[in-house]
């Protein structure tokens, strides 16, 4: 099935009571609205036109969910962190990305990872787990494949973990936050290299439970809402897809 139609299928068949968490990984798998995602939430790309961040976007990335082999979607195999003893971890999205104006030897520049929460009534913070997991992306790069060996610390990559929190209170409703490690000189004034201790960065993401479709605002937000929130059929997502974001389900 192309990946395009994987998404129209998606849409289609999604039940919000049945096999919610697979349809959330096939849709956040798509290079074009992993694309919309980047270009909000990660700074790297801020300045890269939409429509080319899928270039930058690995070929063979790791995710929880087997797809069929298109290139406008990302492959991957079952992801389990166990890096660490007694403590696995089965992230929904792993994958890596090439830094734009880096080096053409150079394939991996970041890791990235998405996570669709449902609720965000937890029993736990979720900023709190997010930042675990950032922590074990960074752990786990020593002595993998596309890490870095021994003390060649110079060559660890940058890590996000993105949350997209499905349903939440009102007063987080439309939150779009990021948390990142920052200098601070408390006494003589010496700044280090960015690039020595920008190793991690956090998003939180809350969509609306509702946005008006006439407005003419076609944001990332907006995007999630109708993808997994938008209670209207799915003919009229896809149109919107379309027209809006030019991604044609």
């Amino acid at each position: 099935m192309g990946s395009k139609l994987e998404i129209a299928d998606a849409i289609e068949n999604n039940d919000l009571n049945k096999a919610y968490d697979e349809y959330c990984k096939k849709i956040l798998s798509n290079k074009q609205i992993l694309a919309r995602i980047m270009k909000e939430c990660v700074a790297e790309y801020r300045d890269i036109p939409v429509e080319e961040i899928p270039s930058y976007i690995e070929h063979d990335p790791q995710l929880d969910v087997s797809l069929d082999d298109e290139s406008d979607k990302i492959q991957g195999r079952n992801v389990e962190d166990q890096s660490v003893h007694g403590a696995e971890i089965k992230y929904d999205i792993l994958f890596d990305a090439k830094l734009p104006n880096s080096d053409e030897n150079e394939r991996i520049g970041l890791f990235i990872n998405i996570e669709a929460q449902n609720c965000s009534n937890t029993p736990y913070p979720i900023l709190s787990r997010a930042v675990y997991y950032c922590s074990r992306l960074l752990a786990k790069q020593k002595n993998m494949q596309g890490g870095f060996q021994n003390s060649e610390f110079q060559n660890l990559k940058k890590v996000y973990s993105i949350w997209i929190v499905m349903n939440s209170n009102k007063a987080m409703e439309g939150v779009l936050n990021k948390y990142t490690i920052t200098e601070e000189c408390l006494e003589t004034k010496y700044q280090f290299p960015k690039e020595d201790y920008d190793k991690l960065s956090v998003v939180m993401i809350y969509p609306k439970r509702e946005y008006d479709i006439k407005d003419d605002k076609n944001g990332m937000m907006k995007m999630l809402n109708l993808l997994f929130k938008a209670k209207m059929p799915a003919e009229d997502k896809k149109y919107q897809l379309s027209k809006n974001y030019g991604i044609i389900p």
